[in-house]
C-alpha cells in the first residue's frame, strides 16, 4: 500500500515545473528582451543585405544564437512564449514598440552605412541598458547568468561598431548609457581585443583579421552558448 501512495504521488508531481513560478514582471521583461534580441538580429541582417558590411553579417549571427538561448531560457523557467516570437518571421514583433522601433531603425539606416551603424550602435546600448536592468530585478540565478552574458556580448558588440564608425571618420556619443558608462565599455580592453588574431576572417567587429573565431563565438564557446520586458 505504501508502495503504492509513493507511486500515486510521483505520477501526479508536475513534470519539469520549475521549482518556483516566475513572477510577472520577470516573464514580462524576459519576453521583452528576447524580442530585443531579434530586432537587433533583424536589423542587422538588413544592414548586411543594403551595404554588405561584415560586421553586420557576423554580430546578426551571434543574435541568432542569444535569441535561441533566451527563447530556451523562458521555456526552462516555465514562460509561455507567444508563437508570434517563436515563429521568428523577419521584420515582425509581438511587441508594438519594438516593431515601430524597427521600422524607425531601418529606415534610417538603409540611408547610409554612417547610419546604419550608429543604429546598430544605438541597438547595443538600448540592450545593455535593459540588460542591466533586469538583472538588477530579478533574483532568478539562472536567468542573472543569462543577461549577464548578453550584457558581455553587446559591450562586444557595441566596441565593434565604434570601431567601424571611427574608421569611417565618425564620432559616435551614447544615447542610451552615460557618458561614463559607454566609456568604460568601449575602454575594456580585455573584450576589445577578442577575435583579433592574425589569419583570414574578420571577427564579429567586422575588421579585425582574425582566422579563428570572432568575439562571439568566442564567448559563446566559453559559456557553453546554444541558439537572454523593457527597454526602448
Amino acid at each position: 500500500m505504501k508502495k503504492l501512495m509513493i507511486a500515486l504521488l510521483a505520477l501526479s508531481w508536475p513534470l519539469a515545473k520549475p521549482q518556483t513560478e516566475l513572477p510577472a514582471a520577470d516573464q514580462d521583461r524576459l519576453l521583452y528582451l528576447i524580442e530585443e534580441e531579434k530586432l537587433a538580429m533583424d536589423v542587422y541582417n538588413v544592414f548586411e543585405a543594403k551595404w554588405g558590411a561584415m560586421v553586420f553579417n557576423h554580430i546578426s549571427e551571434a543574435e541568432q544564437r542569444h535569441f535561441e538561448r533566451a527563447v530556451q531560457l523562458a521555456k526552462d523557467q516555465g514562460v509561455k512564449v507567444p508563437k508570434a516570437i517563436e515563429k521568428n518571421k523577419p521584420g515582425e514583433f509581438w511587441n508594438k514598440d519594438l516593431q515601430a522601433l524597427y521600422n524607425k531603425l531601418t529606415a534610417s539606416g538603409n540611408q547610409s552605412l554612417e547610419a546604419a551603424l550608429r543604429a546598430g550602435a544605438l541597438i547595443e546600448e538600448t540592450d545593455i541598458r535593459d540588460l542591466k536592468v533586469a538583472y538588477e530585478a530579478t533574483d532568478n540565478e539562472s536567468i542573472r547568468a543569462t543577461y549577464e552574458y548578453l550584457i558581455d556580448a553587446s559591450g562586444n558588440h557595441l566596441r565593434a561598431f565604434n570601431r567601424n564608425l571611427a574608421n569611417q571618420g565618425a564620432d559616435y556619443k551614447p544615447v542610451a548609457l552615460d557618458q561614463e558608462v559607454f566609456d568604460a565599455i568601449i575602454a575594456d580592453e580585455s573584450s576589445q581585443k577578442m577575435g583579433q588574431g592574425k589569419g583570414k576572417g574578420q571577427g564579429c567587429q567586422g575588421e579585425g583579421k582574425g582566422g579563428g573565431k570572432g568575439c562571439c563565438q568566442q564567448a559563446a564557446a566559453q559559456n557553453g552558448q546554444g541558439g537572454g520586458q523593457k527597454g526602448g
